[in-house]
């Protein structure tokens, strides 16, 4: 009896230990209710993994109410257990937490050492512009975006963390899947194909990539299929385009007819009779016009248009992306627009278990013409000195006036129709890899790809044209530019003892550019029809040009992981760059950096209002070698000479030219309160040496300057980047962002002992121990008493020459532009820059709200020149600002006495340039999945409306602030933008 006691105790007990546990089925699928493979399922020690149809099985305590579900490339997430079945959706995670540094495999955001920011492409995509940078403005902080046009094809410029360099290019680094390629070819690739852009900032992130990331990276990500997930997209979007708000402004300041014709009389420069008789010598003038000329030269409400369709999936071992698309843009001014055609094809194959290939295939087309008429050009950019009382319209007629009397000047319609320019660009971008996996662990990757265009442009003036009827001209160039890289990695990773794991990465890689270009062109062209250079019989021309680069380099990196809690990343390259001096072409770069995640400490682990304590440092060198090809190099040109080839000495060369260096120590913080607001703070210090400067030299040497390693600049600033996850429940969501730049620079060193020299002819000036500031002389204002203009004298020590001087007991009516030239204090580049904004989502409405902006910008206003100096330019129209002159003993005036130079080239033209913009509003809806049930066809579709630039503060009173240089002139100015964008997903 005993003994079955015992036993039936056993089974009891055997029977509830069994019954404390539980097996849990279930599916996990994504988005589109495809399943995913190889999904890890957990609940404490115990684990599972999806099979190919997305099932799984996992025996769970008794208790357990909820399993969790992870993958890398989607958003971990928990589901709970009903009736022993689990389903779950994964969600795609987010392009940002995914990131590729320098070379290697992808990682996690929160694993990567070096500071890299990532933009998903969801947030620049819906943009109305071919101009992907242009999106990125106010979103990374550090990285500085200016678009200076309103060309549709225009190019953004973009600096990370300042100016790192005075004469050498100061552009980041653009990677397009692993390939560099030129900051040009950017508008030739269509935004919608990108998965990310990220922005690699510091030594630690950048050094990898050597030579070619002084300035810092921007990493472009394609888009990619995914196994058993088919899906087919249709992006369509049409918009308008106009002026911006403060162009317009600028535009309304333009004196009407009664307003110059009093002025005109006030000042003397004509009488009642006088301007009788001008008015009917021209048969369309009249003291009732008022033509607004802006509206001759700018159009208004100009469409653009925009078409992609792209193809995603995979099965089995193979995926796919293929897409193409449509963009046309047309611009503001006349002979303006920009037309693309795109194609794209990413496909990847895993071979067997240890091998795997990939091919990105991309090729466009595009069309594009630049408004030529800008800078002192009356034919646009000068267009408003037109005096309102002439008409481009017959006034009998209506019609247009092909060259419109009084004013002198064709129609901008006739031009764009007679004078004619015009540029194909063909480009073609694709790279290829095979990726091996010999033994575990490790991974060997060979890529090759290119960047090459054809870019021809063809210049014609019609036969037809009325400034030479019956003897047109023809030019054509064509350029070639085929940039190869091919590289080579060995990539080995090693766990010990489940704390410690180390990959340690090994690459070659080398770069090779060819260039060339010719043309041809011709003029006595008789008849429209016939156009071709061969046509034209006179004044033929031919021309050729050709040159070459080369980079090799051998690289590594290291990184060291314990625990997953303390990380450190080394790196170490050698470049050689045929640009330098045969005994100077080598030069070493590497970096360290180390991150700690302090929230996996014992003693935080469980503060519960702090999510997230990581802390970052680094260290690390670059090279700058974005020079001409042939610097060093003394050169020999030829000329012709009585009908012969001559040869003369065409540059001195320099055979001790080497690298520009960049040392970059930044140290960073990045903290997570309460799992919803998130802050990183970073601070950098910048120092560039052995700066390549175009060293002036007497010209009685033959040469005015040659280009030389000196010099010293440094930046140093802050970066902050705040955001907050206020809502989220389901699919609705709240997540405002800030960011925000504060970069201090100063010239360090010079050459030839000099303290300091100014630019010729740009205002500016390098002084050791400043900021690159603007020289100008300093206008102190008019004498109330004499109504003279009045101007500080320059400091006259020679030991304070860089000082300013602003005694009020020092002035001179008398105008120098030379002699009284000094230090204005004025800051060149802006030191605050930043933006805000928000995305949201609820019940099926979305939004995005992005404002940018800079804070210490400058610009010479060089309209305000022609536009407020009735005396220099007698006869044309001025801006009304001009009648608060001085008139009477007392006056307070902004203009000296009529007889007097209103303006001259000082500091009045220097504006504060700074803006804030409204860059990007978007108001969208998706239609529930609901809806779209009842179609077997459409899985998914949504309509918004974006807007762009659509309103700018700024004190500016010229066209556009945006424009990123030391001057201003005849800009033709950014556009304002609205869009209606219709999205299907089938």
């Amino acid at each position: 009896m005993k003994k079955m006691f015992l036993l039936m105790l056993g089974f009891l007990l055997s029977m509830q230990i069994f019954a404390q546990n539980r097996t849990i089925t279930g599916k996990v699928v994504d988005d589109n209710g495809s399943p995913i493979e190889g999904v890890t399922i957990s609940v404490g020690n115990a684990k599972a993994q999806t099979q190919n149809n997305g099932t799984f099985s996992l025996d769970v305590p008794a208790a357990t109410k909820k399993i969790n579900f992870a993958k890398f490339g989607y958003t971990a997430n928990k589901a709970s257990i009903v009736n022993n079945v689990a389903n779950i959706t994964l969600a795609i995670a987010p392009s940002e937490d995914i990131v590729v540094v320098g070379y290697g495999a992808a990682k996690k955001q929160k694993d990567v050492v070096g500071s890299v920011t990532t933009i998903s492409a969801k947030r620049v995509q819906e943009m109305p512009t071919a101009n992907v940078l242009d999106a990125l403005q106010g979103k990374v902080a550090g990285l500085q975006i200016y678009t200076s046009n309103g060309e549709p094809s225009s190019i953004s410029s973009a600096r990370i963390n300042g100016v790192g360099s005075i004469s050498a290019s100061t552009t980041p680094l653009y990677v397009l899947d692993g390939i560099p390629i030129s900051g040009g070819g950017t508008i030739s690739l269509n935004p919608a194909d990108y998965e990310a852009v990220s922005v690699l900032t510091d030594a630690s992130a950048t050094s990898i990539y050597g030579a070619r990331a002084a300035n810092g990276v921007i990493s472009f990500t394609t888009k990619k299929g995914s196994a058993n997930n088919s899906r087919i997209s249709l992006n369509t979007q049409y918009a308008f385009s106009s002026l911006i708000s403060n162009t317009k402004d600028f535009f309304n300041t333009a004196m009407n007819t009664s307003e110059l014709l009093d002025f005109w009389i006030a000042t003397g420069y004509r009488t009642q009779p006088q301007i009788n008789t001008l008015l009917a010598a021209v048969p369309n003038a009249s003291v009732n016009n008022n033509t607004r000329w802006d509206k001759v030269y700018y159009k208004d409400n100009v469409p653009s248009k925009q078409l992609d369709l792209n193809i995603s999936g995979g099965a089995g071992k193979t995926t796919y992306y293929v897409s193409g698309s449509y963009f046309k843009q047309e611009g503001l001014t006349f002979r303006s627009d920009f037309e693309r055609f795109t194609l794209r094809s990413n496909v990847t194959s895993n071979i067997n278990n240890w091998s795997q290939i990939g091919m990105n295939l991309v090729g466009s087309f595009d069309k594009r013409q630049l408004n030529p008429y800008g800078s002192n050009s009356t034919n646009r950019g000068l267009g408003l000195l037109a005096q309102p009382f002439y008409s481009p319209n017959n006034p009998i007629t209506g019609a247009q006036y092909e060259l419109i009397p009084g004013w002198g000047r064709y129609h901008p319609n006739y031009l764009e129709n007679k004078v004619k320019s015009e540029s194909d660009n063909v480009q073609f971008t694709p790279s290829a890899y095979v990726q091996l996996t010999p033994i575990k662990n490790l991974t060997l990757r060979t890529q090759a790809g290119l960047e090459a265009y054809d870019f021809t442009t063809t210049s014609l003036t019609l036969p037809s044209f009325l400034g030479s009827v019956g003897n047109g001209s023809t030019g054509e160039t064509y350029t070639r530019q085929v940039t190869r890289t091919i590289t080579t990695t060995a990539e080995y990773k090693v766990a010990i003892n489940k704390k410690n794991n180390v990959t340690v990465l090994a690459g070659n890689e080398f770069i090779r550019d060819n260039f060339k270009s010719f043309n041809g062109s011709s003029t006595g062209q008789a008849d429209d029809r016939l156009l071709l250079v061969s046509a034209g019989p006179t004044n033929r021309n031919a021309g050729s040009s050709a040159s070459a680069y080369a980079f090799l380099s051998y690289f590594s990196r290291l990184n060291y992981a314990y625990n997953d809690k303390y990380l450190l990343d080394i790196s170490a390259r050698n470049d050689k760059s045929s640009r330098f001096g045969i005994n100077r072409r080598s030069a070493n770069f590497g970096s360290v950096g180390l991150l700690w995640k302090a929230k996996k400490e014992n003693f935080l682990a469980n503060v519960k209002w702090l999510s997230d304590l990581t802390i970052k440092g680094s260290t690390g060198t670059a090279g700058n070698a974005s020079i001409g090809n042939y610097e060093s190099q003394g050169l020999v040109g030829t000329n012709q000479y009585g009908g012969q080839s001559g040869f003369g000495i065409a540059a001195p060369g320099n055979p001790d030219l080497t690298w520009e260096k960049i040392r970059l120590t930044s140290f960073t913080v990045s903290v997570g309160l309460w799992g919803k607001l998130n802050a990183k703070i970073e601070r950098y210090d910048k120092l560039t040496t052995q700066l390549l400067f175009d060293v002036p030299y007497p010209t009685t040497s033959g040469f005015s300057s040659i280009t030389t390693n000196v010099g010293g600049l440094t930046n140093k600033g802050w970066n902050l980047t705040l955001d907050a996850d206020v809502f989220r429940k389901g699919a609705d969501y709240f997540t405002p962002y800030a960011t925000l730049s504060y970069n201090e620079q100063k010239v360090t060193e010079l050459f030839q002992g000099r303290q300091f020299f100014i630019v010729p002819n740009t205002g500016v000036t390098y002084a050791v121990g400043q900021a690159i500031n603007y020289y100008y002389p300093i206008f102190k204002g008019i004498n109330t008493t004499t109504g003279l203009p009045e101007w500080y004298q320059a400091n006259s020590d020679p030991n304070k020459i860089t000082e300013t001087q602003t005694d009020a007991a020092k002035v001179t009516t008398t105008f120098s532009a030379t002699a009284l030239q000094q230090n204005t204090g004025i800051k060149r580049f802006a030191p605050w820059s930043g933006g805000f904004g928000f995305n949201g989502a609820f019940k099926g409405f979305y939004t995005q709200c992005d404002i940018s902006f800079v804070k210490g910008k400058y610009l010479i206003n060089n309209d305000r020149f022609f536009y407020e100096n009735p005396g220099q330019f007698p006869g044309f129209n001025q801006s009304r600002t001009i009648l608060n002159y001085w008139k009477n003993p007392g006056d307070v005036a902004q203009f000296p006495k009529n007889g007097t130079q209103f303006t001259q080239f000082d500091s009045r033209l220097i504006e504060d340039a700074s803006f804030m913009r409204l860059k990007t509003l978007t108001i969208g809806y998706v239609l529930p999945s609901v809806i779209l049930k009842k179609s077997n066809f459409v899985k998914g579709c949504k309509f918004y409306i974006t807007g762009r630039n659509l309103f700018t503060i700024t004190k500016y009173t010229g066209p556009d602030p945006e424009v990123d240089s030391n001057l201003s002139l005849g800009a033709n100015p950014n556009t304002r933008q609205l869009a209606f964008g219709l999205d299907f997903t089938f």
